[in-house]
């Protein structure tokens, strides 16, 4: 028995000619199928007229017979060589067959069209395949899975995109109805533990909020105050650690949760009453979902891979990323070349494509500005600063006003802040806590 080729199974040349016989008669509904490509078509010869009927409609040409394709297949260049193999004879057959096959009406029109695309992803999706093999076969690779997911990945977003595009007037009460669904206690998305950031911004699917401070100034305490947080509104959080290993990052939850000082905590020194509270706290995050993931030397396939096991096995609403560093050779993220692949790379690939919140921190210069802040802020969608508060400026505020300051200095998604304003935060690093503290009144000129 002869061996069918994939791409014989998946020829469709029925409805390819069908395609070719309705815009002879027709070739105005070729703008009903403009996703529809040449290279879509399995038959060389339907592959090439198409492209001419196609270029013959958009110059406004309403009468398709063979001297106007072929003089269309003469102007194209990709076309021109399959012009000498065409006969007039072979159009004039066409055209007579194409009075029986051809349909009237852009619906049946865009059945045909469909069952080509149809064959034409399948074709390709076989050809992938055989490259998927091949790199399963190289024993020398180790990016496998995520080059596998690639291939399949760039097959399926290529025809996922052909569609019908809508008019706004029927897309905007669904639009609508997803605002509304993402409205809860008077904010867009998942409310941050502070409330006067909420007004500034939310923790949004889709998007990457990221804080900055300088080296050894609260980052990691920061995005782990989010994260229990987050926990506490029953959201699953994965959290991907370059800084601390889980049995290091434990203590740290461990102290935030039971209230007992970290330096107690981990020497042992604590009474019982707070073992119990020790223990609380483990039984309370037995309850939620959340995943610890220690990765010294963040690289695209070891992140790609982990978010990808996770969001499968357990679901994930927020991706934590401690933290976007620069590059250079001592940094986690050295087999970057640049920063800004590893944010694009979180920012649209995951939070973007798996349709999850993310929230991120990053190291600030000692001029107050984040390294390479240009590559952050080109992906991110806003980007918050934390400092320490000079002993001026909380005898200014008020002690009751705390320790810290927030600032936003770059938003996407709603205001910024201006010159000299910040949000009060409270920072107690023996309990690994953030607090909003009160607000201060800023001194406005008369």
């Amino acid at each position: 028995m002869r061996h069918i080729r994939a791409d014989e199974t998946f020829a469709r040349v029925e409805s390819e000619a069908g395609v070719i016989a309705t815009l002879i008669k027709h070739p105005e509904f070729s703008f009903y199928s403009e996703n529809l490509l040449p290279n879509h078509f399995f038959n060389s010869d339907n592959r090439c007229i198409y492209a001419a009927i196609c270029e013959l409609a958009r110059n406004g040409v309403k009468t398709v017979d063979p001297y106007n394709i072929m003089e269309a297949l003469e102007k194209l260049p990709a076309t021109r060589r399959i012009s000498e193999s065409l006969t007039a004879d072979q159009l004039y057959t066409l055209m007579e067959v194409s009075d029986t096959i051809c349909r009237h009406t852009p619906e049946e029109y865009k059945l045909l069209v469909s069952n080509v695309l149809d064959a034409a992803m399948r074709r390709d999706l076989c050809q992938k395949l055989k490259e998927c093999e091949s790199v399963c076969m190289d024993a020398s690779r180790d990016d496998v899975e995520m080059r596998v997911s690639k291939l399949l990945d760039d097959v399926m977003v290529s025809y996922s995109s052909v569609m019908d595009i809508p008019a706004y007037k029927d897309v905007v009460d669904e639009c609508y109805a997803m605002i509304k669904s993402r409205q809860a206690d008077g904010c867009a998305g998942i409310p941050f533990k502070f409330p006067a950031l909420n007004d500034y911004a939310t923790i949004e699917r889709g998007e990457l909020f990221i804080f900055g401070a300088e080296q050894k100034q609260g980052k990691s305490m920061m995005l782990l105050n989010c994260a229990v947080d987050l926990l506490k509104r029953d959201q699953a959080v994965l959290y991907l650690d370059s800084e601390l290993n889980t049995r290091l990052f434990t203590a740290r939850i461990l102290a935030h949760l039971s209230g007992v000082e970290y330096k107690a905590l981990v020497s042992g020194t604590c009474p019982p009453e707070d073992e119990r509270k020790i223990q609380d706290a483990i039984d309370w995050i037995k309850t939620k979902k959340f995943t610890h993931l220690y990765i010294p030397l963040f690289d695209p396939q070891s992140i790609y891979t982990a978010v990808k096991k996770v969001y499968h096995t357990q679901g994930i609403d927020v991706l934590i990323v401690d933290y976007f560093k620069s590059t250079g050779e001592q940094d986690a993220f050295a087999t970057y070349q640049e920063l800004g692949k590893f944010v694009n790379q979180i920012k649209n690939e995951v939070c973007g494509d798996m349709n999850i919140a993310g929230i991120g921190a990053a190291q600030a210069t000692a001029t107050g500005r984040l390294a390479d802040s240009a590559k952050i802020a080109r992906n991110a969608s806003t980007i918050a600063m934390i400092t320490d508060k000079t002993p001026e400026e909380i005898e200014a505020d008020g002690i009751e006003c705390g320790n810290k300051k927030l600032r936003v200095v770059y938003n996407r998604n709603g205001m910024q802040m201006a010159e000299g304003e910040y949000i009060d935060l409270r920072f107690d690093g023996n309990h690994i806590l953030y607090e909003q503290a009160k607000q201060h009144i800023p001194d406005t000129p008369f």
